[in-house]
């Protein structure tokens, strides 16, 4: 099931974001139970976002990186519509109702979604890229030549046929020599007129060559071209075909024993489903691993939590007369510690009540979360992580937590997590499990 390539797929990328964001090639590890694991890193530089998707099967990966593009869309016309608020005056108030907004939610990630349940949607996964062929695979070079045409799909339908030389105008040709020629030397005026019929024959017979291998190009195109749709086709298919033998092996672990690999596929990919429907605020870089153990059904979370980077945030908005634009009164360290660690707390908190609570087939029993702060190495581009807080929870322990009544903080020593210190102190721990 794993037999797979990603040679020549075509991500769905919206057309604003292209140029904007960089998307790995894909590569391979093994599970902790062996199995192969596809992933791709992705990094949108400019709004310092960043994710590592990764699964067993690279049909469902294509589809959460094309979730993924959707989300930093949304995310990159919001922060372009800042950057043309920045400079007008009348916006401030809204900017100011915006960064109370945003405020808010930050401080509720939990309490705000404890009447709802996480509606997972296997949808997410499914592939959203369009058919593509490129040039190089049809016609032996980078780009559709100017006598191919096509549909709007890109399928070769025609050609462009060179016009046939009109026959030269033999009379017109012989009443170009005088009389005298004519009379006397005939077989000069002979041999002009059978030139120029041996050049008309020629051009005919190289236009003639020409447009046979023109059609001849066409014919072969659009056999490659069809031939890829098939493989396409039958290839998405295909992916629908195990989307559906996931989703049906989850359900049925409800009641039934599955072997390890199925199950473990099957829950891996639900609780994929359950952290993508959680909706945080834009400021969160929300990123995650899951692995699931299902002779014991203990699942292993691996979550990222904000550093105090990320939630530098603004308070406050007002507009300087002397630099012209709206400026921002930022958080003081104090209060984007108190932030980060509040955020950081709910995350943990919230993730793991939603895989319980949507856990529908009850298939995890325990969950072992390790919270970690990701961050760039100075002067690299790779990303670096260590682990804050490490938490294990039985369903039932977590889901009778009060958490309207005790504070987030309060309710992660009440579960025995492993911390060296407040989170955005980023110090490392040894993770539980």
């Amino acid at each position: 099931m794993n037999d797979q390539s990603d040679e020549g797929y075509v991500y769905l990328i919206p057309e604003i974001i292209k140029e904007r964001i960089q998307i790995s090639d894909v590569f391979s590890q093994p599970t902790s139970t062996s199995v192969m694991s596809y992933g791709v890193n992705l990094s949108f530089p400019e709004l310092h976002l960043h994710r590592t998707l990764r699964s067993r099967e690279l049909s469902f990966l294509r589809g959460k990186v094309e979730a993924v593009l959707e989300l930093w869309e949304r995310k990159c016309l919001q922060h372009l519509q800042y950057q043309d608020d920045r400079y007008r005056p009348s916006a401030v108030d809204q900017l100011n109702r915006d960064a109370d907004q945003r405020l808010h939610l930050l401080r509720n990630i939990l309490v705000d979604t404890l009447h709802t349940a996480p509606s997972p949607d296997w949808s997410w996964i499914e592939c959203r890229g369009a058919f593509s062929v490129m040039p190089q695979e049809l016609y032996g070079m980078p780009k559709i030549p100017e006598y191919i045409l096509t549909d709007a799909d890109g399928r070769p339908i025609d050609i462009l046929r060179l016009d046939q030389v009109r026959k030269p105008d033999l009379e017109k040709i012989k009443n170009q020599f005088s009389t005298v020629t004519k009379l006397f030397r005939p077989s000069k005026v002979r041999e002009v007129v059978d030139q120029e019929l041996a050049r008309w024959s020629k051009k005919r017979s190289d236009i003639g060559v020409a447009n046979a291998e023109r059609r001849a190009t066409l014919r072969q195109a659009q056999s490659i071209y069809d031939a890829s749709k098939s493989m396409f086709k039958a290839g998405r298919e295909s992916d629908w075909n195990i989307l559906q033998d996931v989703k049906t092996n989850y359900e049925r672990l409800a009641s039934t024993v599955l072997t390890s690999d199925s199950a473990s596929c099957a829950v891996e990919e639900y609780c994929d489903l359950i952290m993508m429907a959680i909706e945080y605020p834009d400021e969160i870089c929300s990123n995650w691993l899951v692995n699931y153990l299902p002779e014991s059904k203990v699942l292993h979370l691996d979550l990222d939590l904000p550093s105090v980077d990320q939630l530098s945030l603004p308070k406050a908005w007002e507009y300087s007369s002397s630099s012209a634009e709206v400026v921002q009164v930022k958080l003081s360290e104090r209060e984007v510690a108190e932030l980060c660690d509040v955020v950081s707390y709910q995350m943990v908190l919230r993730a793991m009540r939603d895989l319980f609570v949507a856990d529908q087939s009850r298939a995890i029993e325990t969950i072992i979360c390790n919270g970690q702060v990701a961050f760039q190495g100075p002067g690299s581009d790779e990303w670096r992580s260590c682990i804050v807080v490490s938490i294990s929870a039985d369903r039932e322990e977590l889901l009778q937590l009060d958490f309207l009544q005790e504070t987030p903080g309060a309710l992660i020593e009440q579960l025995g997590a492993i911390s060296a210190g407040a989170p955005h102190l980023a110090v490392p721990v040894q993770p539980m499990g």
